[in-house]
């Protein structure tokens, strides 16, 4: 997440957290309000009453992002164009490994893919099969099966739509971004694994700048990870840095200030 989306969204909380104060400023009764809000009974009080709405209402909002993800990914995936029949080199590559159910697509451009929520398949393009060789074939369908085994594009779609939801919690998309490099890396292993490293390092270099529908699990990404996996040098140390847990824990904060601060109103007015 860019410096300016963290810094918009804490700007958003805050000028929330500031109206709503505001108003009970000039509220008739905020004595009372500005007393409850600083009683450690009230907020656990508080917690109670708007906790089980707050979550019931992030998880309808998930609920509805993730649908909508994996419905206009399906619309995608309907308007691409199928080869009518699977190329023999593909064929031959389906054997060799055991992967089943493997699309082509009449594409000239490299692309390979594993798409679909409850059953995941794997998307090659003519393009890609006619550029590798029958090694670097089947270390891509190998990589793309890990993605199918753990059905990847499901889990990928509810880690981006929940980084949606919280999305003044900017460690929760920086996880996301976490765990979808530490896919590519064990679907990699998987053809490491089993064929050694020239083929997936061919394969990366065919496909490591090609790009695939969004929401999709493409064999192309997080290329300096793989890279170094490939290799065998030691891969680098990936935590979130401090301003980002700042800016997380203030996000956290500040929500839960408004959340309490509206119910506080509500019951005012009521």
């Amino acid at each position: 997440m860019s410096e300016r989306r963290q810094l918009a969204i804490l700007a958003g909380l805050s000028v929330g957290t500031l109206t709503c104060f505001g108003w009970l400023l000039v509220c008739p009764h905020r004595g009372d309000c500005l007393n409850a809000l600083t009683r450690f009974d009230t907020w656990i009080s508080a917690g109670t009453t708007i906790g089980v709405p707050v979550a019931a209402a992030s998880l309808a909002v998930w609920l509805a992002l993730l649908s909508l993800q994996l419905l206009r990914l399906e619309y995608r995936l309907g308007t691409l164009a199928k080869s009518a029949d699977l190329p023999t080199k593909l064929v031959d590559a389906m054997s060799r490994t055991g992967v089943q159910g493997v699309r082509c697509l009449a594409a000239d451009g490299p692309a390979a893919f594993c798409a679909g929520a409850i059953r995941p398949r794997i998307l090659v393009s003519e393009g890609l099969i006619d550029r590798l060789g029958p090694d670097e074939l089947d270390a891509v369908l190998l990589h793309e099966r890990e993605h199918v085994r753990t059905f990847e594009p499901l889990v990928r779609a509810a880690h981006e739509a929940a980084s949606e939801v919280f999305f003044y919690v900017p460690l929760v998309r920086w996880w996301s971004r976490h765990r979808l490099e530490d896919s590519e890396l064990r679907a990699d292993r998987a053809a490491l694994d089993r064929l050694g490293q020239r083929p997936v390092a061919a394969a990366l270099l065919a496909l490591g700048r090609s790009t695939a529908i969004q929401g999709a699990a493409a064999f192309g990404g997080v290329a300096e990870l793989r890279v170094a996996q490939v290799l065998g040098d030691p891969l680098p140390a990936r935590a979130p840095g401090l301003a980002l847990v700042a800016i997380s824990g203030m996000g956290v904060y500040l929500a839960l200030q408004v959340a309490s601060c509206l119910v506080q109103a509500a019951h005012r007015l009521t």
